[in-house]
C-alpha cells in the first residue's frame, strides 16, 4: 500500500461509509428542494431502522453497495438502492419515487412507527392559472357545481316519491340554507368578476395562439412502460430459455415405478432385499405385497430400532390374516410387505429423495394398504390424517385401504388390539379427515372434492385436480428431515407438498435441492397442466391468511414469502369472490425466476401501464366549436383579447410617440415655435376605449372559458395517476382540470373498496353524502396490516378513481387476466437492482384498456409484495448473521440480531 494507492479493503470500508452516508441522508425525515423544482419530504428512519434497511438491501456478498441496472437498450446505470424506485420512461433510468399525499397522509407518515420508503411532496394540480382564475371568479365558494351534481342525479330511487312530501318537508330547511349559500357565491362572484376578471382577457391576450382548449379530439394514449427482464429463468418451459449451464428437460412423463427395496420374510425371519432380485423368473413379475402406512407423529418418542422390529411383528399378525382371506379365495399368500422405516433407501442422499418421492408408486403396486395406528380414537385418527404424505396414499388406494391397531407396548406377542377394518374414501373422510371441514366462510372442501373426485362420484379437471390437491396438502403437517427431534411444520414451508402433490399427476419433475415452495410447486403445474395455471395464479388475488408469531419468526430454508396465501388459499374464492380457474390469462409465464425466497414468475405478453406519482400530468380541453355556445364562448374570448391588445398596442405606440418627440418640444419651447406636433392624446384615448370595451367583455369572460373548458371523455390526455391518502372527487377534479363538472365517479367494479359505493340503477360510482370520513371508513376496511396505507389511483382515460390499500404505492399496471367482463390488472411496485416487479395490489379494469396497451417482452413479476420480500429476506439473513458470529457482530447492533425484534420495524 501507498500514500496514493488504496488497498482493496480500504477502498470496501471508504465504500461502505459513503453508503452509509448516503443512507442516513435519504432517510433524515427533513424537506429538500430539486434545482429548478418542487420541494419533498424525506422518509425518517431511527437508526436499528437503517441498520435492518442496509442487511435487506445487502448484495450476495453481505456488502451493501451501488448497484447497476440495464435499460432496454442494454445502457447501465449505476446507484444506490436506497429508496424506492420508479422506471423513468422518458429517461429510460431508475429514479428515486416522489409521492405527492395529502395534508392527512403526510402528517400520518410523520407518525408512522413502520417507515416509507418513498419520498412525499405536497397534491400539486398543473390546472393553467387562465380555468383557475375563471373558476375563482365565477364560483369563488365553490358551491354551484357541487348542488348542480346533487340535483340531476340519475340515481334517485322512483320509491322516494311515495314519501315526497315527507322529504320535502325535510328538505326545506336545507334548501333554505342552499339558497343562502347561492345568494352569497353570486354576490362574492360579481365582486371578483368586476375586480379579477380583467385579467382574463390579458393573460387570453398574450397566449392568443396556445389557448388550453382546441376542437382536437384524438385522445393522447396511455405511455409504454418500455423495460425488459435481461437475466435467465431458473425453470423453463423450453431448454432454450434456461441458462446454459442447465440444459435439463424439466420433466417426464411419469411412468410407474416398482419399489426398490421390499421387506420380504425369508426362514422365517423378515430381511430387506433389492427387488431386481425378487422378480419371478418365468414372468418376471414382482411378488404381491402388502403396505404399511403410518404416522410418527402417532408415536412419539420412538427410535429407528423400535420400528424395525414393530412392523416385523404388524406384518406377521396383518399376513396372518390376509393370507387366511386369500387361501379361502384360491389365491397366492403374500410374502412381503413395503414400510418406509424399512424400504427407504439410506445409502445416499439421492436414492432417499427418490424413494420418498415415488411412495406413491408403492402405493399403486400393493396389493393392499393398511394404516397401522396404536390405538382407535379421535386423536390418533386425525393425527394420522394431518401428514402430508398420508393423503396421496389414501387417494390412491381406493378399494383396498383398512386400518388396525397394533399397541406399541406389546413387545413380546404384538398382536393387533382390533379387527382390521376396510374402509372407503367417504368413510375415510368422515373420521381420519373431520377436522378439515371448512370453518371459514369462502373456504372450498378441497379434501372433500378430492374424495368425490377418487371415488368416482364427481369428475374436476386437471386444472382443479391440481389446486385442489396443492390446497389440501398444504394445510397438512410434515416433519423436518434428518434430524433426531423433528419439529412438525406446515406443509405449505416445505418442498414437500409439491413432491406429494406430484403423486397424483401425470408428469413428474426431478427434485431440485435449491428450489424453494413455490419454485417446486410452480416447476410441477408448468409440467403437468395446459391449463395456463400460473398465467392464472399471477392475476389471483387470495385472501391474507394471518400468521402467529410463532410462524412470523420461524426462519425456513424453503419457504417463498407470501406463499402461505397463495398455496392455502389456491382452490378458494379470491378476495373478489372469483376461483383461479374463472380467470382467462392475457400473458405467459416464460420460466420460474431465479429469486430466492421470492415466488417470482417470468411473463411475456402482459400488458403494462406506468403509475404517475409525482404530480397530476396537464390535461387538454376539447370542445366542439361547432355547438352555439361554445361558438358564443370563443367569439367573447377572443374580441376581449383582441380588444386588449389593441388597446395594448395603441398605448405602447403612444409612448414611443412621447418620447420620440421630447427633442422636438423642447426645441420649439426655446424658439417660440409653434409649429403642430402630433399629440399622443388620441392614442391615450383610443387605448383607454379598447380597454374599457375589454374590461366590460371581460365580465363574461369567466362564463366563456368555464363552458370553453368543460369537456367530457373525448380527446383526454390518458394517464393513470396516484396520490397517498383520500380525496373527494370535487377536489381530485379541481386540481386535475382547474375546475368541477362532475367528470370523475369511482370505478363500479375494480375492488373492494368500491362495493359500497356502487349506485343502484346505473354502473358508476356514487360518492357517499357523508363525505371523504365516510370514505376513510370504508378504505381502512381494505388494510389488513398495520403496514398497509391507502392511495387512490386516478384513470384519466376513462374518468374512474379507484382507492387501493398496499404497503408500497405501485409504479405500475401490469394486465395479465379477464374475468367476468372485466380485465385484471396487477399493481406492481420496483426494484432496479434484481429489475422485479412486486405485486401489491390486483385490481379490475375496463375492458378497452387492452387495446390502448402494448404487448411487453419478459418482465420478472413477484407474486409477493415488497414488504413481504424483504422482511422474509431480512429473516433468513440475520438468521445467517446469528450462526456466523458467536457474539453481536460490531455492525450488527444486538436488537438486529433477534428476528422477532427486529423484523417489526419494517
Amino acid at each position: 500500500m501507498t500514500l496514493f494507492h488504496p488497498s482493496l479493503e480500504e477502498k470496501k470500508e471508504k465504500a461502505l461509509r459513503k453508503a452509509k452516508k448516503n443512507l442516513k441522508k435519504q432517510y433524515d425525515g427533513g424537506k429538500h428542494k430539486v434545482p429548478f423544482g418542487r420541494k419533498f419530504e424525506r422518509p425518517r428512519m431511527d437508526d436499528r431502522q437503517r441498520e435492518i434497511r442496509m442487511i435487506e438491501l445487502e448484495d450476495g456478498k453481505g456488502n451493501y453497495r451501488k448497484r447497476v441496472y440495464r435499460n432496454p437498450l442494454g445502457e447501465k446505470t449505476s446507484k444506490h438502492p436506497d429508496l424506492d424506485t420508479y422506471y423513468s420512461t422518458t429517461r429510460e433510468i431508475p429514479r428515486r419515487l416522489v409521492v405527492q399525499a395529502t395534508e392527512a397522509a403526510m402528517n400520518e407518515a410523520r407518525n408512522d412507527p413502520h417507515p416509507r420508503y418513498w419520498r412525499q411532496t405536497k397534491i400539486n394540480g398543473r390546472a393553467p392559472f387562465l380555468i383557475r382564475l375563471a373558476e375563482f371568479c365565477w364560483n369563488p365558494l365553490g358551491l354551484l357545481e357541487a348542488d348542480e351534481i346533487e340535483e340531476s342525479d340519475d340515481d334517485d330511487d322512483d320509491d322516494d316519491n311515495i314519501y315526497g312530501k315527507k322529504k320535502s318537508e325535510e328538505k326545506k330547511p336545507v334548501a333554505i340554507r342552499h339558497l343562502c349559500m347561492r345568494i352569497l357565491n353570486w354576490i362574492t362572484s360579481a365582486f371578483c368578476i368586476l375586480s379579477f376578471a380583467w385579467i382574463i382577457q390579458f393573460v387570453l391576450a398574450a397566449q392568443i395562439a396556445a389557448t388550453p382548449w382546441s376542437d382536437d379530439d384524438s385522445a393522447d394514449p396511455y405511455k409504454e412502460y418500455d423495460n425488459v427482464h435481461w437475466s435467465w429463468p431458473q425453470h423453463a418451459i423450453n431448454r432454450l430459455d434456461q441458462a446454459p449451464d442447465n440444459p435439463e428437460h424439466q420433466s417426464e412423463i411419469g411412468r410407474l415405478s416398482i419399489p426398490r427395496l421390499l421387506r420380504v420374510k425369508t426362514s422365517g425371519k423378515w430381511k430387506t432385499k433389492e427387488t431386481r432380485y425378487l422378480h419371478d423368473k418365468a414372468t418376471r413379475m414382482l411378488p404381491e405385497y402388502v403396505l404399511l402406512s403410518f404416522s410418527r407423529a402417532n408415536f412419539p418418542g420412538r427410535s429407528v430400532a423400535f420400528f424395525e422390529e414393530y412392523f416385523d411383528r404388524v406384518a406377521d399378525t396383518i399376513l396372518a390374516q390376509e393370507n387366511k382371506k386369500r387361501e379361502i379365495e384360491g389365491k397366492h399368500r403374500i410374502e412381503a410387505y413395503w414400510v418406509d422405516t424399512h424400504c427407504v433407501s439410506k445409502e445416499t442422499e439421492q436414492k432417499t429423495t427418490e424413494d420418498i418421492n415415488t411412495i406413491c408408486d408403492a402405493v399403486r403396486c400393493a396389493k393392499k394398504v393398511y394404516i397401522v395406528l396404536p390405538a382407535i380414537n379421535t386423536y390418533e385418527l386425525e393425527t394420522w390424517g394431518q401428514r402430508i404424505w398420508t393423503m396421496p396414499e389414501v387417494l390412491l388406494a381406493v378399494g383396498k385401504i383398512a386400518y388396525c391397531t397394533c399397541s406399541p407396548d406389546v413387545e413380546e406377542t404384538g398382536e393387533l388390539n382390533s379387527e382390521i377394518h376396510d374402509v372407503d374414501l367417504n368413510e375415510f373422510y368422515d373420521s381420519f379427515w373431520h377436522d378439515t371441514r371448512p370453518t371459514e366462510k369462502d373456504d372450498e372442501d378441497v379434501v372433500g372434492l378430492l374424495v368425490k373426485h377418487y371415488s368416482g362420484s364427481l369428475k374436476l379437471t386437471d386444472l382443479q385436480l391440481f389446486t385442489c390437491a396443492v390446497q389440501a396438502l398444504a394445510r397438512r403437517f410434515t416433519s423436518e428431515r434428518g434430524k433426531e427431534n423433528p419439529k412438525t411444520i406446515e406443509g405449505y414451508t416445505t418442498t414437500d407438498v409439491a413432491y406429494a402433490a406430484m403423486g397424483l399427476m401425470a408428469y413428474r419433475i426431478t427434485p431440485n435441492k435449491a428450489d424453494d415452495n413455490f419454485q417446486a410447486i410452480a416447476r410441477l403445474s408448468l409440467v403437468n397442466d395446459s391449463n395456463l395455471l400460473l398465467e392464472r395464479l399471477v392475476s389471483l388475488w387470495p385472501h391474507q391468511t394471518g400468521e402467529t408469531t410463532e410462524q412470523k419468526n420461524l426462519v425456513i430454508d424453503k419457504n417463498a414469502a407470501g406463499s402461505v396465501d397463495i398455496m392455502r388459499n389456491i382452490a378458494n374464492r379470491d378476495q373478489y369472490s372469483t376461483y383461479l380457474w374463472d380467470i382467462h390469462p392475457l400473458c405467459n409465464v416464460v420460466g420460474i425466476a431465479d429469486e430466492k425466497y421470492t415466488p417470482a414468475v417470468i411473463l411475456d405478453q402482459c400488458r403494462a401501464i406506468p403509475i404517475r406519482w409525482k404530480g397530476f400530468p396537464k390535461m387538454k380541453y376539447v370542445q366542439d366549436f361547432n355547438k352555439l355556445g361554445a361558438t358564443l364562448s370563443q367569439t367573447i374570448v377572443f374580441w376581449g383579447s383582441s380588444l386588449v391588445a389593441l388597446g395594448f398596442a395603441l398605448f405602447t405606440s403612444a409612448l414611443s410617440l412621447e418620447f420620440s418627440l421630447l427633442p422636438y418640444k423642447n426645441y420649439n419651447n426655446n424658439n417660440s415655435n409653434n409649429a403642430q406636433i402630433p399629440s399622443v392624446k388620441m392614442y391615450l384615448v383610443g387605448s383607454a376605449v379598447f380597454f374599457g370595451c375589454a374590461w366590460v367583455i371581460s365580465w363574461l369572460s369567466p362564463r366563456a372559458v368555464r363552458q370553453l373548458c368543460h369537456s367530457g371523455s373525448a380527446g383526454i390526455s390518458c394517464h393513470l395517476v396516484g396520490f397517498e391518502g383520500i380525496q373527494s372527487l370535487h377536489d381530485i377534479e379541481t386540481s386535475i382540470f382547474g375546475n368541477c363538472d362532475g367528470r370523475f365517479s369511482y370505478a363500479p367494479s375494480s375492488n373492494l373498496f368500491s362495493e359500497p359505493l356502487r349506485a343502484k340503477h346505473i354502473r358508476m360510482g356514487k360518492e357517499p353524502k357523508e363525505g371523504v370520513d365516510e370514505l376513510k371508513r370504508i378504505a381502512k376496511s381494505l388494510c389488513k396490516s398495520p403496514r398497509d396505507r391507502l392511495f387512490t389511483i386516478v384513470d384519466t382515460g376513462d374518468l374512474t378513481v379507484t382507492v387501493i390499500a398496499a404497503e408500497r404505492p405501485p409504479v405500475v399496471a401490469l394486465i395479465c387476466g379477464r374475468e367476468g367482463g372485466m380485465l385484471r390488472a396487477l399493481l406492481c411496485s420496483w426494484r432496479f437492482d434484481n429489475n422485479c416487479l412486486y405485486r401489491e395490489s390486483v385490481v379490475r379494469m375496463r375492458s378497452s384498456l387492452e387495446d390502448q396497451t402494448t404487448p411487453m417482452d419478459w418482465l420478472k413479476v413477484s407474486l409477493a409484495s415488497q414488504g413481504d420480500v424483504s422482511r422474509e429476506i431480512v429473516k433468513h439473513r440475520i438468521d445467517e448473521k446469528r450462526k456466523q458470529y458467536s457474539g453481536p457482530s460490531p455492525q450488527i447492533p444486538l436488537s438486529t440480531v433477534k428476528p422477532h425484534v427486529s423484523i417489526n420495524g419494517l
